[in-house]
């Protein structure tokens, strides 16, 4: 009685340990198949990322990870169709831009050439009522001109139509270059400039784009000093940032107006007899911000301080 009762129990208990082992077999390779599944989910998220063409790989018993692929498939699908979608639009706009600059930079020039010939003949007759006319035509139209090429500027850069190339070259070259298109407006004031460059500093940019940027930040700065002011320009360079610094002794701006500046046509409230049109720190700031940079705006007293901040590779 006892030695069956012994042979029930241990029955009971290699059958429990059959079921165990069983389950633990079933278990990792429950495990294993899931963890194949959610490797291949990652590998077709991966590719839809890196732009490949993702196919099912799956067999029909596999019902959920072949449900996933193939919304996964048609998530690639609506992305390539919004991308196509988009280089349309770009495209297109592109197109626009240059009709239109075609179409305004005609006539433009054909009120340049005709001013050129009126001149010529007022000039003959010395009459000096007709010739202040004229300078009044000649300057209208180098406004208009001007206000032409910065909606062209501007439409490009928010397009990202403008391709910026950049070059490791360096930074000092692009910043004498900028100091000699200032230099003449600078000097008619009477404007110095104090100066503290490194003897080098070589970084990746677009020169032209860049020149630019500087360019309307000297140019703001020069405008808005009085006459015998004086500017400072300063770079220096830490472990993340590359920093242009632009400080003036100028008109100075408000309290709160520091990022509206930057804002398309914005001109700060102090700004009385100054000519402008808003255009150039927004230029600056969009320029900059695909150098993969920020510019930023201080109130100072007196003045202002405008960084061009780039980061350093």
């Amino acid at each position: 009685m006892g030695g069956a009762y012994l042979t029930i129990i241990a029955a009971a208990v290699l059958l429990t340990a059959g079921v165990c082992l069983g389950a633990g077999v079933m278990y990792r390779y429950q495990r294993k198949m899931r963890m194949r599944e959610l490797s291949r989910i990652g590998q077709t998220a991966e590719d839809i990322l890196n732009g490949r063409k993702i196919r099912p790989e799956v067999s029909g018993e596999e019902i959920l990870i072949a449900k996933i692929e193939h919304q996964m498939i048609r998530v690639q699908e609506m992305l390539e169709g919004k991308a196509e979608d988009a280089q349309r639009s770009r495209d297109e706009i592109k197109k626009l831009i240059a009709e239109i600059a075609h179409q305004m930079r005609t006539p433009l020039a054909n009120v340049e050439s005709y001013t050129g010939l009126l001149r010529e003949e007022l000039e003959k007759k010395n009459s000096q009522p007709e010739a202040e006319y004229l300078e009044a035509l000649e300057e209208s139209e180098k406004k208009l001109r001007f206000l032409v090429e910065s909606f062209v500027k501007m439409s490009r850069l928010e397009q990202r139509v403008i391709q910026i190339r950049k070059e490791e070259t360096n930074l000092l070259k692009t910043v004498q270059n900028v100091f000699g298109q200032i230099q003449n407006r600078a000097e008619e004031k009477g404007i110095c400039f104090e100066i503290a460059l490194p003897e080098k500093a070589i970084y990746a940019h677009d020169p032209n784009w860049l020149g630019e940027a500087l360019y309307n930040i000297l140019d703001n700065a020069v405008k808005y000093s009085s006459c015998g002011g004086r500017i400072e320009v300063s770079l220096r360079q830490n472990e993340m940032l590359l920093k242009l610094s632009v400080r003036d002794y100028g008109i100075g701006i408000d309290p709160g107006e520091e990022n509206r500046i930057f804002q398309r046509f914005y001109r700060g409230k102090r700004v009385t007899n100054q000519e402008g049109f808003g255009i150039g720190l927004y230029l600056t700031r969009q320029i900059v911000n695909l150098h993969g940079g920020f510019v930023t705006a201080r109130r100072m007293q007196p003045g202002l301080l405008i960084e061009i901040n780039l980061p350093v590779s």
